[in-house]
């Protein structure tokens, strides 16, 4: 069964995009919606260089979004008082670098926004927020985004993010692409390819592959492994999942490779 061929099926919209840039600015780390569902000293609130802590749960849920997309993600300590360490590579671009944590453990209503300026390519979190909410490694996802122009449309690309207690983490050659999906699924195919200087997929590295995982739950991370990827540059991904319920979401992303 080909997921790119749509006409066959019923695209669901998907309702959010979580490394869009939504309510936030150079100006502002926070995001406005979810200013208002927040309480207390520990609630999501502007904490200087980012807005961190949690919120109400939003009434409703996506059918797939990305969670976390990372090069590396090191297990932290975060009562030791040190803060993490999150790297990027350069992608050469005049609107800054957004990077959100957000929580993947069930009823952890959890968010940390903080808007980079451009050219800059490493973030000191302080892990104060983090200790006082107990929040280990396995509970969060972390993504970085900024907007790049793919051939004559300017789009969200992922920068897979080094993420350590020290600085100058190694690189793996290894992505770890996390998804979040709001409803059961019953498949998941994958598709990844290179992306030519006319904005265009080229060859497809992995064309319609089959993830094979057997059990998706609704609210329970996809983690998908990405290597084997040769040269620089901007690739391109599309997610077809085939619902529990019946239907189809596909889910296209472009991320930047060093």
């Amino acid at each position: 069964m080909n997921y790119r061929i749509i006409g066959l099926f019923v695209l669901l919209t998907l309702s959010m995009c979580s490394g869009c840039f939504v309510d936030l600015s150079a100006q502002s780390n926070c995001d406005a919606s979810l200013l208002r569902m927040s309480t207390g000293p520990l609630g999501y609130q502007d904490r200087g260089d980012r807005c961190e802590g949690t919120y109400i749960k939003q009434v409703g849920s996506t059918t797939l979004f990305v969670a976390s997309f990372t090069e590396l993600f090191e297990r932290y300590d975060a009562k030791s008082g040190q803060p993490l360490q999150i790297e990027w590579d350069n992608l050469a671009t005049n609107t800054g670098v957004q990077i959100r944590a957000l929580g993947v453990k069930q009823k952890l209503y959890y968010r940390m926004d903080s808007f980079r300026p451009a050219a800059t390519t490493s973030y000191s979190w302080s892990t104060n927020i983090l200790a006082s909410l107990n929040i280990l490694k396995e509970d969060i996802g972390v993504i970085g985004t900024t907007r790049h122009a793919i051939g004559q449309v300017e789009r969200d690309v992922y920068l897979p993010l080094r993420i350590s207690p020290q600085s100058n983490a190694e690189r793996t050659g290894t992505y770890n692409l996390v998804l979040l999906p709001g409803v059961e699924l019953s498949e998941i195919h994958i598709s990844i390819a290179p992306v030519g200087p006319g904005g265009h997929p080229q060859k497809f590295i992995r064309d319609n592959e089959k993830l094979g995982y057997g059990y998706y739950p609704a609210e329970r991370i996809i983690e998908i492994p990405i290597s084997k990827l040769n040269g620089t540059g901007i690739y391109y991904i599309e997610i077809g999942a085939a619902l529990r319920s019946g239907g189809i979401s596909t889910l296209e992303l472009w991320f930047y490779k060093m």
